[in-house]
């Protein structure tokens, strides 16, 4: 670019992540003659390099300066292959690099950094990320040391550890932090604690001697610096900096400027103001930066003690310049790491914020949860940019989940999913022989058809596409198949996208660390001669005609070893969420769908205008609504403001919030006619009322209007009004279940189970019962993750509250957390008694200085606080404890309804008092 930075360059026959970096000499005797502009190329490489190591990998391509180059005769140059395994911390450079050749062009094709093995499982090994530098320094000896890269992710945990002592405390009492020893009062030995004794009286005097002894050597916590240049200040200005990084680093030290190696007295020897010095000390120490684990935003704590130099007859010899440097309770950083990652269509160095997250990045803690998830993804042998998955014990695993959704044929290409075969087929009859002229020579492999792979992974559809096809087979490159009616119809660069996008997916989000690329090829529907081309008028020229084949090297072909890891990567790159452990946490983890969710969420929205929903409690409907309103956007190329979401309670609404789509409550709903809205997603429906307007009629016109889409989810057994809902039970088509229950405890689930058969037995409100009875007897705990639940009756007011006192405090001592808890009542009204009576007990049994509110309101479900909301407010929404107080309705015939609904609300933990 303009200002230098490097580019990410579209527009080119890969589907990948390239950058040109230009014109560079090539070939060892090329390059013998060390040069400045030698010097450059190699900086620009490496910058290029370490980006795409650190970004899920991609392609370097370089021009050789010279037109008879040949990769093959001259070789590249030692220089460069230096530089290339520094990149990678001395590993073996044909791990990470494969060369090629195309023309005057070499492409160097850079595989992602991975920390550890994933198909070992073993634990990290090397960094998470690679860098040139960390800005890091420490002193050893009487040297000073960069922390390297490797060191580095050490270094900043135990640095994590440390506290931030009051500043106001004596600097001696302060918490010291030695490289690679983590916070600590380090005891200092008689003969060391002399020699700081001796630099600290030293420094108080007002004048020195030239060519005086100072008594005292240099240590770990003492340096001298002679003025070696005329330009003082500029010498101070560069060379202090990494001095106060290695100094803070390990245990504080001084550094005396004006003095040589031996002690003596030098002074400055040129004309230099003492105010200057001091500024320039100052501004020094001002550029380095302090990465503050601990909350505090204090920079480094230093002192300048100027001493006046003279010769014999007391004239002036300029000044010795020392430098205190207290030791610093987090890492001190001299400048930004010398690290880069790709952004968008830039490379950008990292800041120094960014790059200790990436470092420091570890999987949660979920030692609490250890028996109720599986890891499916873990941070400490992935890729970079990677966030943790997991899948709940008992449910099928990535693994398993491939093995169902994408088995490997052992001597044939299996065609995956088959209902969705089965429809593109008889939609687009020539569809089937045109996908099977493209596998001639491959037998083992899996072929994954789909509306759009570009929906499936989160991008926007390209209307001009028919369906897409994704070729996994054994000694073959990936190939996604794009299928059109017109290839004059798909503009340049576009078709390769989705290729690009889902390719980069594979990395960062699946976790893929074997060499991977997907090919995109057209293939034109209308079975003429040109099936396998692209019209050359909307192409430009370099790309009309090229072979797929060799645009990558062999090594990125799929072996029998490879596929299984792809397909496990495809299956978390498609089925992923983001868990509500996220917000419980603290950091971005996630879970697997299920199959059942996945199916629904693969249908054919644009024949699939009207959907309904039918589930059990604990199914996942939300996550599904907001799944599918993701795959409304993407499939039809609509922006928030045209889908809207609508359910009855406003925290609920405020949960969903307004960032995917607009969010409403039923009673707005009904007030506002939406103009912009297209396509409507409906969540917990059993509880509208058709007696405040015809809510379903309403709906219905504004998606007949405009093409829409209209899905409702809903939930008889969580019926909580004795009211008519507006539906017409026998018009609940087309229908789809949600049977399996994955969000509670097997003895949650079974509680929750005998309450539907209560609910069923006693027929007590207008609901369809048919159809529930035929939902629970499909229904199914999906795990055996016990959870637990206690009952206890006939409880006092003001027992119920000590016993949820003395329980939240338990857990809280246990390790959870105030936003693991909601405390539910009947109504809102006995929500806030209750809150009167507990407030004061909680504030007694629970340290003050944690938090300023220990309780609010569902709207606060993703604080860390505990809710106390009424039962019909906290629909919709869960914790992994809940309390249920009191119990009861006006409707004596709808407690078992209201009950459920507060029992479902509980993940792991349950008490019901009565």
């Amino acid at each position: 670019s303009q200002d230098g930075q490097l580019l990410i360059d579209l527009n080119t026959n890969y589907p990948d992540v390239v950058v040109d970096i230009g014109k560079i000499r090539l070939g060892k005797n090329a390059r013998k003659k060390n040069s400045a502009n030698h010097k450059t190329e190699r900086n620009v490489l490496s910058i290029a390099v370490y980006a795409l190591l650190n970004s899920g990998g991609g392609i370097v391509r370089m021009e050789s300066e010279d037109r008879n180059y040949c990769f093959q005769e001259h070789g590249i140059g030692e220089d460069i292959e230096g530089s290339l395994r520094d990149c990678i911390g001395g590993n073996t450079a044909s791990e990470y690099f494969t060369w090629m050749q195309k023309g005057s062009n070499l492409l160097l094709f850079v595989k992602t950094w991975s920390c550890g093995d994933p198909e070992l499982g073993s634990a990290a090994t090397k960094p998470r990320l690679c860098s040139l530098s960390t800005g890091l320094f420490h002193r050893s000896g009487t040297s000073v040391c960069s922390v390297t890269c490797r060191e580095a992710p050490a270094f900043l945990r135990k640095e994590s550890r440390a506290k931030c002592h009051n500043k106001n405390e004596p600097s001696a009492k302060r918490a010291r932090v030695t490289f690679g020893g983590g916070a600590k009062e380090t005891p200092v030995n008689i003969q060391e604690h002399d020699i700081q004794d001796a630099a600290a009286r030293f420094i108080k005097r007002d004048k020195v001697m030239a060519g005086e002894l100072l008594g005292f050597t240099e240590t770990t916590h003492i340096e001298f610096k002679e003025y070696s240049t005329k330009s003082i200040l500029e010498y101070i200005r560069k060379n202090l900096p990494k001095y106060v990084s290695a100094f803070a680093n390990t245990e504080g030290g001084y550094l005396f400027f004006g003095v040589d190696d031996d002690g003596k007295v030098t002074g400055t020897q040129s004309n230099v103001e003492k105010e200057a010095l001091e500024q320039t000390v100052a501004n020094a120490i001002g550029s380095t930066s302090v990465h503050h684990f601990c909350g505090s935003w204090a920079g480094v704590q230093f002192q300048t003690h100027i001493l006046g130099v003279y010769d014999q007859t007391g004239c002036s010899q300029g000044y010795v310049c020392a430098v205190y440097i207290e030791p610093s309770c987090c890492p001190v950083f001299n400048g930004d790491p010398e690290s880069w990652m790709v952004m968008g269509n830039k490379i950008e160095r990292l800041s120094i914020r960014r790059w200790v997250e990436l470092m420091t990045a570890a999987d949660p803690d979920l030692s609490s949860l250890a028996d109720n998830f599986r890891t499916q993804l873990s941070l400490a042998n992935g890729p970079p940019l990677i966030k943790p998955v997991y899948s709940k014990a008992d449910l099928q695993c990535a693994a398993e989940l491939q093995e169902y959704l994408y088995p490997v044929g052992s001597n044939e290409i299996k065609w995956k999913p088959e209902n969705i075969c089965i429809d593109l087929f008889s939609e687009y009859p020539s569809l089937e022989d045109l996908l099977r002229n493209q596998l001639h020579g491959l037998t083992r492999g899996v072929l994954i058809l789909s509306r759009s792979w570009a929906v499936d992974i989160g991008l926007r559809k390209n209307q001009d596409v028919v369906c897409d096809a994704l070729l996994v087979a054994e000694n073959d490159y990936p190939r996604l198949f794009t299928i059109v009616r017109d290839a004059s119809c798909v503009t340049s660069g576009n078709w390769r996208e989705t290729a690009r996008a889902l390719k980069q997916k594979l990395v960062n989000a699946g976790g893929y660390t074997s060499r991977v690329c997907v090919i995109p090829q057209i293939l034109q529907l209308n079975g003429t001669n040109d099936q396998m081309g692209v019209a050359e008028n909307d192409i430009p020229r370099q790309e009309a005609q090229f072979d797929s084949t060799s645009l990558y090297p062999k090594n990125y072909i799929l072996t029998s070893r490879d596929i299984p890891a792809f397909l496990q990567a495809l299956v978390i790159v498609v089925l992923c969420f983001k868990s509500y452990l996220s917000d419980s946490l603290g950091c971005e983890i996630f879970n697997l769908l299920t199959l059942k969710q996945y199916e629904l969420l693969s249908k054919n929205l644009h024949k699939v205008r009207k959907q309904f929903v039918l589930g059990l409690p604990g199914t996942g409907k939300t996550i599904v609504a907001l799944k599918i309103i993701e795959r409304i956007k993407n499939t039809f190329c609509c922006s928030a403001k045209d889908v809207l979401y609508v359910c009855e309670n406003q925290p609920l609404r405020d949960f969903v919030g307004n960032a995917i789509c607009q969010a409403v409550t039923r009673v707005t709903f009904l007030k506002e006619k939406f103009p912009h809205v297209k396509h409507i997603v409906i969540d917990e429906a059993q509880n509208f009322r058709r007696d405040e307007g015809d809510w379903f009629q309403h709906a219905r016109s504004i998606v007949k209007q405009r093409g829409g889409v209209l899905w409702v989810f809903l939930d008889f057994f969580q019926t909580t009004y004795p009211h008519d809902c507006g539906l017409d039970f026998s018009k609940l088509y087309p229908q789809e279940w949600l049977t399996k229950v994955v969000r509670n405890g097997k003895q949650i689930y079974d509680f929750m189970f005998n309450l539907m058969e209560k609910i069923l037995r006693a027929r007590d409100i207008a609901v369809p019962y048919e159809v529930l009875g035929k939902l629970l007897n499909q229904a199914e705990c999906a795990h055996s993750l016990s959870g637990d639940y206690t009952v206890k009756v006939n409880t006092k007011v003001d027992e119920l509250a000590e016993y949820v006192t003395k329980h939240c405090k338990s857990y809280i001592e246990q390790g959870y957390r105030l936003r693991d808890i909601a405390i539910l009542c009947s109504t809102w009204h006995a929500a806030e008694e209750f809150r009167l009576l507990l407030q004061p007990q909680l504030e007694r049994q629970i340290n003050k200085c944690r938090v300023r509110n220990f309780l609010g309101l569902a709207e606060n479900v993703l604080e860390d606080i505990i809710v106390l909301d009424s039962i019909r407010r906290f629909s919709g929404l869960e914790r992994r404890i809940v309390f249920v107080i009191h119990p009861n309705a006006q409707q004596a015939h709808i407690l078992p309804n209201l009950l459920l609904c507060a029992v479902s609300r509980a993940n792991n933990k349950l008490h019901l008092l009565f």
